[in-house]
C-alpha cells in the first residue's frame, strides 16, 4: 500500500473514530458514586432473639472466655452455669453452678444462687456493648 493510501485509511479510521482529532470530545462516561460512610444499624428484632448464641467479651473468638446463651434461657458464662432473662436492655443472669477444676466433680453449686445484672446496648448484627458495675466491655458474636 502507498503513502497516500496509508493515509486515507489511517483518516477515515480517525474519522470514524472521533478520536484522533484533538478537538474530538472525548467520550463521557457516567461517574460512579462515592461509597457513603455509615454506621451500621442496630440489628432489628428484640434483644433476647439477637443475644441467643456464643458471644466473647475480647477481641476474638479464640477465647477461653465465651459466654452461651441459649434461646430457653439456660446460660454457660466461661464455665458458670444458670440461666439469663432479659428486661429492656438489661440482661439478668443466675448462677446455679460454677465449674471448679479443683473439685473431684469439676462443678460446684452456687448455693444460694449469684445474681448479676449488667445492659447491654447492640452495635450491629455481631456486636454489642455491656455495661457492668460502670465499666463497657466489648462483645463480639462467635
Amino acid at each position: 500500500m502507498g503513502n497516500g493510501a496509508r493515509l486515507i485509511t489511517v483518516m477515515l479510521g480517525c474519522a470514524a473514530l472521533a478520536a484522533c482529532k484533538p478537538d474530538a470530545p472525548k467520550p463521557v462516561q457516567k461517574a460512579e458514586a462515592a461509597p457513603v460512610a455509615t454506621t451500621p444499624a442496630p440489628a432489628a428484632g428484640p434483644l433476647q432473639a439477637w443475644l441467643v448464641g456464643s458471644w466473647s467479651f475480647e477481641s476474638s473468638c479464640a477465647s477461653d472466655f465465651i459466654a452461651h446463651y441459649g434461646a430457653d434461657g439456660a446460660l454457660d458464662n466461661s464455665g458458670e452455669l444458670g440461666s439469663w432473662a432479659v428486661n429492656g436492655d438489661t440482661i439478668t443472669e443466675t448462677i446455679r453452678e460454677r465449674y471448679d477444676s479443683a473439685e473431684s466433680d469439676g462443678s460446684q453449686k452456687v448455693n444460694p444462687p449469684e445474681t448479676r445484672d449488667y445492659t447491654v446496648e447492640r452495635l450491629d448484627q455481631d456486636h454489642g456493648m455491656i455495661t457492668y458495675q460502670g465499666r463497657k466491655v466489648p462483645m463480639l458474636r462467635c
